[in-house]
């Protein structure tokens, strides 16, 4: 097997280190473009500058809070990424291997303190992009919902879930997805957020909850000696006890034997997974 260095990364299991808040300094050290010519702050995007000109500029009297802004978080990454390569290093053959806090592997990004948030608001990225890519369809008038809505399922929720199966669906996963699924419904639908939050025209949380069941019917279904299968009666504590997100939300009030009857007949598993609510 031939390894390539430049494309091996060194992933530190520990918490994600908080790091200082952002100064106006450190924004000006990373050399933006774009610049407000009224107060002299410089921006990632036009788009950033355009909205920061016309909505909070006052000549700079008042500084405003950069907190959450691209510049921040490009600024909060490369103190993240110093204090990754503060630690340990790794050598093969003599090179050293660079320490990062997460990395993109298989379209699913994994960090180092094991957060699926983070994978969620990657895969959320690229979706995203996705969704506005298509904005001619969500504006044209002669489409009628439902067609609309089978583009929205097959090009951009197809993009989001990807790999949800492995993502822990903890509260705060839940609340995420729904706003994004609200937030996109909003621009096809052109009902209020309130709406498309609670009575969705596509409920993509319950969409992911029964993909994530027809996923657990195939594991339960595998051999008992299968890693896959012995990983998930491990995690689950033999289905009492299980984690809250994991692959058996929907599911606990039953045994992992019961599901395991269950699940190779497969007509009735889908039954079940269909009647998810």
């Amino acid at each position: 097997m031939i390894i390539s260095i430049r494309k091996t990364k060194t992933l530190h299991i520990h918490k994600t280190v908080e790091v200082s808040d952002t100064s106006e300094e450190e924004i000006v050290a990373l050399h933006l473009h774009h610049k407000c010519p009224d107060c002299a702050r410089s921006f990632p995007t036009l788009h950033g500058m355009r909205v920061h000109r016309g909505r909070w500029c006052d000549g700079g009297q008042t500084v405003r809070s950069r907190k959450g802004s691209l510049a921040d978080k490009a600024v909060q990454l490369s103190k993240r990424k110093a204090a990754e390569n503060a630690r340990d290093h790794v050598y093969v053959e003599g090179e050293e291997i660079e320490n990062v806090h997460s990395f993109v592997y298989l379209g699913s990004k994994i960090q180092c303190d094991g957060d699926d948030l983070a994978d969620v608001r990657h895969r959320m990225a690229i979706a995203q992009a996705e969704f506005s890519a298509l904005s001619q369809f969500w504006q044209d008038r002669r489409l009628p919902l439902s067609v609309k809505l089978r583009i929205y399922k097959a090009a951009v929720c197809s993009t989001l879930t990807h790999a949800c199966e492995a993502w822990t669906l903890t509260a705060a996963v839940r609340k995420k997805v729904n706003g994004f699924n609200s937030r996109c419904l909003h621009v096809i639908t052109g009902e209020p957020y309130r709406d498309t939050a609670t009575r969705p025209a596509y409920d993509l949380l319950l969409a992911i909850r029964r993909r994530r069941l027809r996923f657990l019917g195939h594991v339960l279904r595998m051999d008992q000696s299968r890693l896959v299968r012995r990983t998930l009666t491990a995690y689950v504590h033999g289905g009492h006890g299980a984690p809250d997100g994991s692959l058996l939300d929907d599911c606990q009030q039953k045994s992992m034997d019961r599901l395991t009857e269950m699940a190779h007949d497969r007509r009735r598993w889908e039954r079940f997974a269909s009647k998810i609510y």
